[in-house]
């Protein structure tokens, strides 16, 4: 019995050695990489879903209008409901204009808005902005928060959204939050807090949004990146907006960048339009972005039949007389056999006369 029991285990372990050599030899070829294959192309015709500029405003429209309202209601009746009703519309309205992440902002802690940097730019650096970049740093507030992997990003405050935040931090203790607390975006009565992604959908449909399944936080930063390429800006600009957006400038420019198809569709079929229509030579030195060109444009018919001509037809045709008008192509026509030897013999003929001429007169 021992023996059988010896042979089975090192059949066992016979077994397990051959499937753990399959498995190290044979699974990056035949699961993962058929995995991944199946996976982009999955992706090959799926649509890009982007927020709709339409729907991005009327939801700024309603935040806007439902603030006002819901800061009169907390201040007439501070209890927890109002509060909430409040903080999750504060809560959109920062995802929505600084297109930050939603879970970053859910988590700012109270300390982060009330020790923020009040002071105003330093006189030397505001006399190198323009008269509109220094209204703007007068206009809005910044505060910085906790972002993807410990890195610091800005978040800027409108003057409508600091009187909402301020109004918030007011009635915090009426509307039943605990001192022990952290977050700005607390839950009442709890100490865990709100949930921008809640707040963002049920807003998306509240504000009447033809697609409110496009305004999500990951589209609505998409959308930014995505349209930042039409302003055509320069490196360093591109730079300072990734680092708003908390984007490693590196995949700022592979993944958010305007659709591969879109690009195919309005840059490459300029191209492929003009090479069809035999114009490319008429567009030398010009960029995709100068070439304009009429996708409705006809083929000219002339083109066929100007192909027809070889070049040993227009050898045969050279003792045609040429007008003074320039006759086209196509009224050109071919010498038979018998008109081409007559020419040749009345050249002959010429040359010889000609060649007495001369003799005599010597």
């Amino acid at each position: 019995m021992a023996e059988s029991d010896n042979e089975d285990n090192e059949a066992f372990l016979r077994n397990l050695e051959r499937s753990r050599s399959l498995y190290e030899k044979k699974w990056n070829v035949c699961v993962s990489s058929r995995a991944l294959q199946t996976l982009k192309e999955a992706q090959w015709n799926a649509p890009q879903l982007l927020p709709f500029t339409e729907d991005v405003k009327n939801m700024h429209i309603y935040l806007d209008k439902c603030s006002e309202e819901y800061k009169l209601h907390l201040d007439k009746d501070p209890n927890k409901d109002n509060w909430a009703k409040l903080a999750n519309l504060t809560l959109c309205q920062i995802i929505l204009f600084n297109r930050r992440r939603e879970g970053e902002v859910s988590k700012m802690h109270l300390s982060t808005f009330t020790l923020r940097d009040t002071s105003s730019v330093h006189l030397d650096l505001a006399g190198g902005l323009s008269e509109l970049e220094q209204k703007l740093c007068k206009h809005f507030q910044r505060i910085e928060i906790r972002g993807k992997r410990n890195n610091k990003v800005p978040i800027l405050l409108t003057p409508d959204i600091m009187s909402s935040m301020e109004a918030l931090v007011a009635h915090r203790r009426a509307a039943g939050v605990p001192d022990e607390n952290p977050y700005f975006f607390s839950r009442p009565e709890t100490e865990n807090h709100l949930r921008g992604s809640d707040a963002i959908r049920r807003i998306a449909k509240e504000c009447g949004a033809k697609h409110p399944e496009t305004l999500l936080s990951t589209k609505l930063r998409k959308h930014i990146s995505t349209l930042s390429t039409v302003l055509n800006l320069k490196d360093n600009e591109m730079d300072i907006l990734a680092n708003v957006l908390g984007h490693d400038i590196r995949i700022h420019r592979q993944y958010y960048r305007l659709p591969e198809g879109t690009l195919q569709l309005a840059k490459v079929s300029k191209v492929l339009l003009a090479l069809e229509q035999g114009h490319i030579s008429d567009f030398k030195g010009m960029s995709l972005d100068q070439i304009q060109i009429d996708p409705n444009e006809e083929l000219p018919e002339a083109v066929e039949s100007d192909l027809s001509y070889t070049g040993a037809e227009e050898d045969l045709s050279f003792g045609t007389p040429s007008s003074s008008s320039g006759s086209s192509r196509s009224r050109r026509r071919l010498l038979t056999a018998e008109e081409f030897d007559g020419d040749i013999a009345s050249i002959g003929t010429t040359s010889s006369t000609q060649k007495k001429k001369k003799r005599s007169r010597v």
